[in-house]
């Protein structure tokens, strides 16, 4: 039997045709990218089957799916890669630094994710790397994540002729992600004159989703990790039958706001909506009948705010159970 209680059933109906996240007015310097939101709400919700939120996956904008952005990646990737780059899979096959020593080079399936156009004409170029076969295919599992890389480039020649030379090139940082792909990026501004990317990321298995938020901050050709871990959004649906002791699905929200303490970084606040359902106990039931269910609210706020190394929970309470 398909386990899914009325208020099961809400929840995934209304987290699934919620408004993605959003995060604060960037200044000049860096503009906000703001992924398009896809609300999935079943109009049927008795036959409403659960999607957890893109997690594993880098859907691109609007913007960045136009002709013209196209074409200034698929610049940048020849900047980067060379002779590598693969125009007709609009990908690299790449020799790149081991993430865990950053010394050995492996070969790698390299795909560019994002980009950013800064006011003084150079760029900067956000790629996923996932680990290739001996065919120079992508070969990841379900669990491998993804590898996160950034280019920094400044334009050769004059900016019309579209050319590109790469002045920072920053391989496999981070391991993100499921499936091979580090998540959803977002251009965000930490504070004033503070570019970076928040990383929407996850895995799902087992019948298990855990979403999370990884922080970057953009320097003069460095990037440095914030945060890699706060979690925006969990839940059990896949597992949840009628003899689960518990079955629960919380989404965060997330944006910056101006910092309580008055830092340079932002503080992150994360609003969270909710609920979880555990079986009453010392309840006898007849076979073949659900036991009766206690509903209780996950509901929450929370603050984050930067202590000079990350960012740390400093009001609230993240209501996001663990997976």
């Amino acid at each position: 039997m398909n386990y899914r209680t009325p208020l099961v059933l809400l929840l995934v109906s209304a987290l699934l045709g919620a408004c993605s996240d959003k995060t604060a007015p960037a200044s000049a310097d860096l503009a906000v990218d703001v992924a398009a939101d896809v609300p999935a709400a079943a109009a049927d919700t008795a036959s409403t089957e659960h999607v957890p939120p893109p997690a594993a996956t880098a859907p691109r904008t609007e913007a960045m799916n136009t002709p013209q952005a196209r074409e200034l990646e698929v610049g940048m990737m020849r900047a980067v890669f060379g002779k590598d780059y693969r125009s007709d899979s609009d990908d690299a096959l790449a020799d790149l630094s081991d993430p865990d020593n950053h010394v050995d080079k492996l070969s790698y399936v390299v795909s560019a994710v994002s980009h950013k156009l800064l006011p003084d004409g150079r760029a900067i170029l956000v790629a996923n790397a996932e680990t290739a076969n001996t065919e120079g295919t992508a070969e990841s599992a379900h669990a491998s994540p993804g590898l996160l890389n950034v280019f920094f480039l400044a334009p050769k020649g004059q900016p019309e002729d579209g050319q590109w030379q790469v002045v920072k090139r920053l391989e496999n940082i981070a391991t993100l992600g499921s499936s091979g792909q580090l998540g959803e990026v977002h251009w965000v501004m930490l504070g004033a004159n503070k570019p970076g990317l928040a990383i929407r990321h996850g895995y799902t298995g087992q019948g298990y989703t855990i979403t999370q938020l990884a922080l970057f901050e953009i320097g003069d050709g460095k990037v440095t990790a914030l945060d890699g871990g706060i979690d925006l959004y969990s839940d059990n649906m896949g597992a949840c039958g009628p003899d689960t002791d518990e079955c629960w699905m919380v989404d965060g929200k997330w944006r910056f706001a101006a910092a309580r303490n008055g830092g340079a970084y932002d503080d992150l606040l994360i609003d969270f909506k909710g609920a979880s359902e555990k079986i009453k106990p010392g309840v006898t039931v007849k076979p073949d009948v659900d036991p009766p269910r206690i509903a209780t609210p996950l509901n929450g706020h929370a603050r984050y705010g930067f202590d000079g190394k990350g960012y740390k929970l400093v009001e609230g309470k993240n209501t996001v159970p663990g997976v």
